[in-house]
């Protein structure tokens, strides 16, 4: 009687289920990279909002010069002017509203 052959062993299958292994892995790495550095920049970006907003208001700029204001200069810039209310001479402003508070809907 003829003894019965031994299976072979599969490696095919442990390689390539490695290899998808070691590529999700890239992925998940390169995503926690990637969050790493978006967490850093927002940080960046918050502190710059707060250094602009604790500043000291300067006066709004005249109207020729709005044109070659700077979104990295004066994006957030505070500024004070004067102000008059002009009775009978009101205007309606209306908000298209926001898809994250439905109350700002409307006139305003």
């Amino acid at each position: 009687m003829k003894a019965p052959a031994e299976p072979k062993p599969r490696r095919g299958g442990f390689v390539l289920f490695a290899f998808f292994i070691l590529i999700a892995l890239g992925v998940l790495v390169a995503l926690g990279t990637w969050q790493l550095d978006r967490k850093a920049w927002k940080e960046a970006l918050i502190a710059e909002l707060d250094a602009k907003l604790a500043g000291k208001p300067t006066d709004l700029p005249a109207r020729e010069r709005w044109q070659r204001l700077a979104a990295a200069t004066d994006e957030f810039r505070r500024v004070a002017f004067p102000a008059e209310f002009l009775p009978g001479q009101e205007a309606l402003v209306y908000s298209s509203g926001s898809s994250l508070r439905p109350d700002t809907a409307g006139p305003g």
